[in-house]
């Protein structure tokens, strides 16, 4: 922990309550943490008009000084049209006047000691500013969106992303420039930035769990697949379905009593309509934890993409053995056959669902390797070392 009291500026392009998805988990966590030893200072949209009272109180009680934009999908959407050749549309979304204008206006009448933008979307109202920064990106977009529509099968969503990665080949490795360090989840993602930029100062700072609350339940006895998430998230639709059409049938063809339970939030139409004997849909469930604590298994036939996953590293804290593919363990690390199994297509990925079903042996032990693994290396106690660490270095460069 950083022995002088700091203050710190924060910008996030999500409101980070309440802790629902990757864009809210980590920078919440992040301020929690830093707001208990400095003085933090948080600016951030908030999607919508009004913002609930509970969720500015949640904030506002971890000693946070909090400067919220109300921001319209509309509103925001013309932007990123008005602004199509001069930003990528994520970052044209997210470009408000009244945003730069507030976080101008701070740094002009307070002395700041270090600031953080988290995602790329909040970079250009730091960029300019002489104060020492770091852009917690996360995971490279230009390798996401270039992954992206590499195994898009949808013309639309295709095309779209193809425009997206073509203009992040020439944003990210500039906008990066502007900022004192770089933090991304994964080596790989580090890797592939600095293809982009080699002279960039690059650090990796995972995502955490909380180990105390995601830990198993060695009361329940397991059963049944399980693939949780936003399920209004296009990715994890993409997912859900491939299990429901290529792999469940392959699993069924041994174990054909087997259920799989599809949990999370928004489930769509189209998710919905999947629900029959053997296929479960259960939306908007107060808390995950349960369904992890009971499944056989988590099924994740991750594709594509970059980053990392966080609902694995929630499964396997809690002792829920996984099934995915090399890039869904792409900074988790854990080793195949020891934490997790690892499918490079669909008929392994049903294999290794079906040896956890029938070996309970085996599956325990990969469980209970499984949350070794996360309690060691991704507690969020872990990221917070490597977070203060990264802060004293910044600084110390002075």
């Amino acid at each position: 922990m950083l022995k002088n009291k700091l203050n710190i500026l924060f910008l996030t392009a999500r409101f980070p309550f309440p802790v629902i998805g990757g864009d809210r988990l980590k920078p919440y966590n992040l301020i929690s943490h830093l707001a208990k030893h400095h003085n933090v200072t948080l600016v951030s949209f908030f999607h919508g008009s009004a913002i609930p009272e509970d969720y500015k109180k949640a904030i506002h009680s971890l000693g946070v000084d909090l400067h919220i934009i109300p921001l319209s999908s509309l509103t925001a959407g013309v932007n990123a049209t008005k602004k199509l050749f001069e930003f990528p549309l994520e970052i044209g979304f997210y470009y408000s006047k009244e945003y730069k204008q507030i976080v101008d206006d701070l740094i002009k009448n307070q002395k700041f000691d270090i600031s953080f933008a988290f995602f790329m979307r909040t970079a250009e109202y730091l960029k300019n500013h002489d104060i020492k920064k770091i852009l917690i990106a996360e995971d490279c977009r230009t390798l996401y969106q270039k992954r992206s529509y590499e195994t898009s099968n949808n013309f639309i969503q295709k095309n779209v992303r193809l425009w997206e990665f073509k203009r992040l080949c020439k944003y990210e490795p500039e906008i990066v420039k502007h900022f004192n360090a770089t933090t991304l989840v994964s080596n790989q993602d580090i890797e592939a930035m600095k293809k982009q930029n080699p002279t960039t100062k690059y650090f990796l700072l995972t995502n955490g769990t909380d180990i105390d609350y995601f830990k198993p339940d060695n009361t329940i006895d397991r059963k049944d697949i399980l693939f949780a998430g936003k399920i209004d998230v296009w990715a994890n639709q993409l997912m859900i379905k491939k299990i429901v059409n290529d792999i469940l049938p392959e699993i069924h063809k041994v174990v054909p009593d087997t259920k799989l339970n599809i949990v999370g939030a928004n489930p769509p139409k189209s998710v919905l309509d999947l629900k029959s004997e053997k296929i479960n849909v259960i939306g908007n469930v107060p808390e995950m934890l349960p369904y992890l604590q009971k499944a056989a298994l988590f099924l994740h036939p991750h594709n594509g993409g970059s980053g990392i996953q966080n609902k694995l590293i929630e499964a396997m804290s809690s002792g829920c053995p996984v099934v995915t593919t090399p890039t869904g363990n792409q900074g988790i690390n854990a080793e195949h056959g020891k934490h997790l199994l690892i499918g490079k297509n669909d008929s392994e990925l049903a294999e290794n669902a079906i040896k956890i079903i029938q070996d309970k042996d085996f599956a325990a032990k990969l469980s209970k390797n499984a949350r070794e693994l996360i309690v060691n290396k991704l507690s969020w106690q872990s990221v917070f070392k490597e977070l203060d660490k990264l802060i004293y270095e910044t600084l110390d460069n002075n």
